[in-house]
């Protein structure tokens, strides 16, 4: 069993920035905000948590 973690707790495995959604792809699960999550799931990964309605506004 695996233990998911709140996504907004995490940060994105790419940019540094708050996660938004936990994506998984096969054994490996990756927290990442919405603009970097479209390479995982372009090559089969599938949200497995987060926030799924609109995405934040990211700070500027």
């Amino acid at each position: 069993m695996r233990v998911i973690h709140p996504a907004d707790h995490r940060t994105c495995y790419r940019c540094g920035e708050r996660a938004d959604v936990v994506v998984a792809r096969g054994h490996d699960l990756r927290y990442c905000c919405w603009d970097c999550s479209y390479s995982l799931l372009e090559h089969g990964g599938v949200i497995v948590a987060g926030e799924l309605g609109k995405s934040r506004p990211r700070p500027p």
